[in-house]
Parts: structure tokens; C-alpha cells; sequence
């Protein structure tokens, strides 16, 4: 009994002590807290000053630790001399000025290569300067009357392609001018269809759309008897019939020497090794010489008055045409050819073809590549082909008399001259990539993205035209005679390359980086293992290390001012 008296008088005693530390509750059944809001959120200078202690410590163990890696990873020469600690001051700033010094030349000379590498990244080089001539074939000499047809045959090609009937006089006139405009017709002198265009009814023309004029072309044109005489090739005389076939061309229809866009010439070139011919030396009795026979009294009476002669035109072979030559009547031509070789090495590839400016034959899948169907690529080529998708693009047809045969260009007939005479203009000049930015030309004309190949044989050829006086010449037999020749027993091969390839880039950067520092790609290694592996561990480590030892905000205190308790029993 006197215990438990003595308990209820200590627990009384207690709560007495409480009531007058701290504010009485308003309600005595209800729980309060008190909060000690002097001390709530702050940190003690003690602990503050042990924090930032343990910061400084933290952070040089930190560099302490990057500065022995340099020392122990890094091979570049120097480095390790200027992070050691026990290096003198004035060997610590020699060494920092010989890296300096060494990084600006790497830099300066780095920066050039690479301006080369951008801006001039290919060079060309004589590789090959007395190259032997007999590895080239003979180019291949086109020769066309500048008026195409033999006109003692009109009468007979008018009653093989103009049937003859009751109403067959009203179109005589019509077949005569076409024959007229055929006559001295090439690629691009679209004019002499005017007379058709503003003379005759579109349905008239219509009428006859029936006739192949280039059926009617291949028919009335020269042959090599009647134009050709005399011909020697290699101080041998020769048929000339069997040096010439005839073949179409932009010019029309032409004679042409040592070709293989022939039937003739391309059967000739899968049986015989030789062919295309060559020659073993320079100079006329190495050459091609023959008399060609224009024969003024077989032309056109339409015709007579005017210009009279031959185009010449000088190409390798394989390539369909290329620009021409007029040759007047009653002259001696020396025609001097000195060929040049152009190859691009292997290691251009790396560029495009817009770029190095040119195209290899086996890149058939590129957005650039275009050229006549079966056949190689070539400038002349991809021109040719540019042609025929003009006329397509204008007229809806193609002159299949000017082109080899194809089947994705319908042929032009006789009621889509009037077109092509309305887009003469355009179809007659021929415009290069990017020719508008240098060139302020007023005219208007097909724009053909072509590039040269890159093997690519140019003939450079050299006319001495001289006139025959008219005392030596047959008023009834005017002609020429041509000299056709090599100008030298060998030939220039020039090679373009690529400056730096890859791999070159990577042995100069390299080597220079060596000679710099003395730094190898084993020493690059390093280098991209300290900054990508080590030093970001050391400095998670370090951030993870400050977290850990930051000083904690301090909790504010709750007490509680009175605490439900069991009541105590009274006995």
C-alpha cells in the first residue's frame, strides 16, 4: 500500500515538473507537440569545417589521381616530365613550351593535309610517256557528202516507197521535200523542215507516215564505189570497199573506215584479233590515203550553187559520233592525228563521279550513268542517248536514222517533222554541267548531265587543208584527196590518282603525330582509355565520396507535452 502511494505521488510530482517548463494545452484530454524551431534545418560550424576538410582531401586524391594516370598511361614524350612532381620548375616550363610548339606545327601541317584531302584531292601524272603507237587501234575516220543521196536514184526510191495510184500525184511534192530535207539533213539543222511544217495540211502528212525515210535514207545514199577511188592503207592499195562500210551516224548516212557499229565491222571484230586494224609506225606511208569523189552532177538540182565538200569526223572506236570537219571540194588534206591516253586509278573511286568528273564503264547501278543501249559508257555516248531523250521529251519520237537501234524510242514519222522543226532551236545547241555559271549565253539548249569516261582516248587532230588550182581539176569530176596519218610512232598515257587515300591519310596524320610527340596508335588507345574509362570512374568515385561525407541537415526535435497513459490502479 505505502509503494503503490509512493509511485502515484512521483508520476503527480512528474507531470507538475512538465506544466511548468513548457506552456499549458488548452485542453488537458487533448495531445500537443512542441517544436524546437532555433535549431531546425541549420549546421553546426563543427561540422562544416570537418565537411570542407574532407572536400579538399577528397578532391586531391581526385587530380592527385588523374595526374598519376597521365604519368602511367601516356607515352607522348614530355607529358610525364611536366605532371611529375619532382620536375624543376625550369624543366617543367621547357618541356610545356616544346609541347606547345609541337602541337601548333601538327596542327598547321594536319589542317593543310587535310585541305588537300577536301579541296584538291586528285593529281595527274605522266605515267606512261613514249608509249608504243601500235597499241592503238586506228581510229576509226567517218566520212559523209555533205549532200547524202545519189539523186540518179530518187526515181527508182519514189516508186519503191511512193506506191503509185490514182491519187498518188498529190503526194509526190510532199516525198520530194522530205528527200529535199533529208538530203543535207544532221542532228540539230532541224530547219530544212520548214517547207514541210508551213506548206502542207498536217493530214496530208498524216497520209504518208506509212514511209521509213530512213529506209529511204540508207537507200539513196552513197556507196564506197561512188565516192571512194585509190585507197591505200600501209603503201598497199586496197578495195576501198573493203576499208569502208556504210553506217548512220547524227550526220546521216556515212562512209566510214575501221568502224565496228556496223553489221560488217562488228561481226569482223568477234572473228578477227586484229581487227580493229592497227598501225606500226608515223607518217603517211603508215596512214590512210585515198580520193573521194564528189560528184556535183549526181546531186539534187535543188542543191546546185551551194557549198559543196565532205564532213570528217575522227573517233574511237566504240564511240557512236563526235564533232565534225567540213572539207571543202577541189583540196589536199593532211590530217595529222596525235592520240593521248587518260586513265583514272582505282583509288578515285572513293569520289563521286560528279566530283572526279567522270564515269568507269561498270558503274551501271549510279544515278549518273547513262548511254546508248549496247553500248559502253562514254561521253560521246551519254550525249548520243541525251539527244534521243530530248526528242522524246519534245516530240514523242526519236530520228532513228541518226541512232543506233533501240527499242525504247518509238521512230519519227513523217507528221512529227513539223515538231522537231518547232524545237529546232533548243535541239541545236548543247549546254555542259554548270557551262551557265561561267558562259552568258542566249540561247537555250539541251542540258546533258554527261561526264567523260574514265579511260578516255583523245584523238587530237590537225587539218592542212590545201586548194587545188582549178587547172588540175575535172569540172565533171571535182573531189578530194586525203592524207590520213599518226603524227608520232608513240603516245602520252596520263594517270589522275587520288593524293590521299585512306589509308595514306592515316600514315601522314600518323607519322607526323610521331615525329610531333612520338605518339602511335597504341599511344591514341591510351589516350581514348583515360578520357573515356578512366576519367569518368575517378570522377562518379569522387562525386559518390562527396555525397557520402556531406553533413546531414539537423531533424528538429518533437517532443511530446503529455503522454496517455495506463491509468494506475488505486490499491
Amino acid at each position: 500500500m505505502n509503494s503503490t502511494l509512493v509511485r502515484m505521488s512521483n508520476s503527480i510530482a512528474r507531470v507538475n515538473n512538465q506544466m511548468n517548463d513548457h506552456t499549458p494545452p488548452s485542453t488537458a484530454r487533448r495531445q500537443k507537440f512542441y517544436i524546437n524551431r532555433n535549431s531546425c534545418g541549420k549546421v553546426s560550424a563543427s561540422e562544416l569545417l570537418k565537411f570542407k576538410k574532407k572536400n579538399n582531401k577528397i578532391q586531391k586524391r581526385f587530380v592527385d589521381g588523374i595526374l598519376e594516370d597521365v604519368n602511367r598511361i601516356t607515352t607522348v614524350h614530355g607529358v610525364s616530365g611536366i605532371f611529375q612532381t619532382t620536375s624543376l620548375g625550369c624543366e617543367r616550363s621547357l618541356l610545356a613550351l616544346g609541347l606547345i610548339v609541337a602541337i601548333y606545327i601538327l596542327a598547321l601541317i594536319t589542317w593543310n593535309i587535310l585541305y588537300i584531302y577536301h579541296y584538291q584531292p586528285m593529281k595527274t601524272v605522266i605515267a606512261e610517256l613514249d608509249a608504243p603507237i601500235y597499241k592503238l587501234a586506228f581510229p576509226e575516220i567517218m566520212i559523209c557528202n555533205q549532200n547524202r543521196f545519189n539523186w540518179q536514184r530518187y526515181t527508182e526510191a519514189r516508186e519503191k516507197f511512193l506506191p503509185q495510184d490514182n491519187d498518188s500525184s498529190k503526194y509526190d511534192e510532199v516525198f520530194r521535200d522530205a528527200i529535199e530535207a533529208f538530203d543535207t539533213l544532221y542532228f540539230g539543222r532541224f530547219h530544212v523542215f520548214e517547207n514541210i511544217s508551213k506548206l502542207y495540211k498536217p493530214e496530208l502528212l498524216y497520209d504518208l507516215n506509212y514511209i521509213n525515210f530512213t529506209k529511204v535514207s540508207e537507200f539513196m545514199a552513197w556507196r564506197c564505189d561512188e565516192m571512194f577511188s585509190d585507197c591505200v592503207w600501209q603503201n598497199r592499195t586496197t578495195d576501198c570497199c573493203e576499208l569502208f562500210t556504210p553506217r548512220k551516224s547524227p550526220k546521216g548516212q556515212c562512209l566510214s573506215f575501221n568502224t565496228v557499229e556496223s553489221e560488217v565491222g562488228a561481226r569482223r571484230r568477234k572473228t578477227d584479233r586484229y581487227y580493229p586494224i592497227r598501225t606500226i609506225g608515223r607518217g603517211v606511208k603508215n596512214g590512210l590515203r585515198l580520193r573521194v569523189h564528189i560528184r556535183n552532177g549526181w546531186h539534187s538540182p535543188e542543191s546546185l550553187g551551194k557549198g559543196k565538200g565532205v564532213l570528217v569526223m575522227v573517233v574511237e572506236q566504240d564511240v557512236w559520233a563526235y564533232w565534225h570537219r567540213a572539207i571543202p571540194t577541189n583540196s589536199r588534206v593532211f590530217l595529222s592525228i596525235a592520240p593521248r591516253l587518260r586513265i583514272f586509278n582505282e583509288n578515285t573511286r572513293q569520289y563521286s563521279s560528279s566530283f572526279r568528273n567522270c564515269m568507269f564503264e561498270d558503274e551501271l547501278n549510279t544515278v549518273d550513268f547513262r548511254s546508248l543501249e549496247g553500248h559502253p559508257y562514254m561521253f560521246e555516248n551519254c550525249y548520243s542517248e541525251c539527244q534521243q531523250e530530248y526528242l522524246m521529251e519534245f516530240c514523242n519520237c526519236s530520228m532513228d536514222m541518226f541512232f543506233p537501234p533501240t527499242q525504247r524510242f518509238p521512230p519519227c514519222r513523217l507528221s512529227d517533222f513539223p515538231c522537231i522543226y518547232r524545237h529546232e532551236e533548243k535541239l541545236r545547241y548543247f549546254q555542259r554541267l554548270r557551262e551557265q555559271n561561267y558562259v552568258k549565253d542566249s540561247h537555250s539548249g539541251m542540258i546533258c548531265d554527261c561526264y567523260f569516261n574514265c579511260k578516255s582516248l583523245n584523238y587530237r587532230t590537225d587539218y592542212r587543208v590545201e586548194h587545188i588550182p582549178e587547172i588540175f581539176i575535172d569540172p565533171n569530176d571535182t573531189g578530194l584527196e586525203m592524207y590520213i596519218y599518226f603524227l608520232w610512232d608513240s603516245f602520252t598515257i596520263y594517270e589522275t590518282s587520288a593524293v590521299y587515300t585512306v589509308f595514306d591519310l592515316m600514315a601522314s596524320v600518323g607519322g607526323l603525330a610521331g615525329l610531333c610527340f612520338g605518339c602511335s596508335l597504341v599511344g591514341v588507345t591510351e589516350l581514348l582509355f583515360f578520357f573515356f574509362i578512366d576519367l569518368p570512374k575517378r570522377g562518379l568515385m569522387c562525386l559518390f565520396s562527396l555525397q557520402c561525407f556531406k553533413p546531414k541537415k539537423r531533424v528538429p526535435r518533437v517532443r511530446k507535452l503529455f503522454v496517455k497513459r495506463k491509468a494506475l490502479p488505486f490499491n
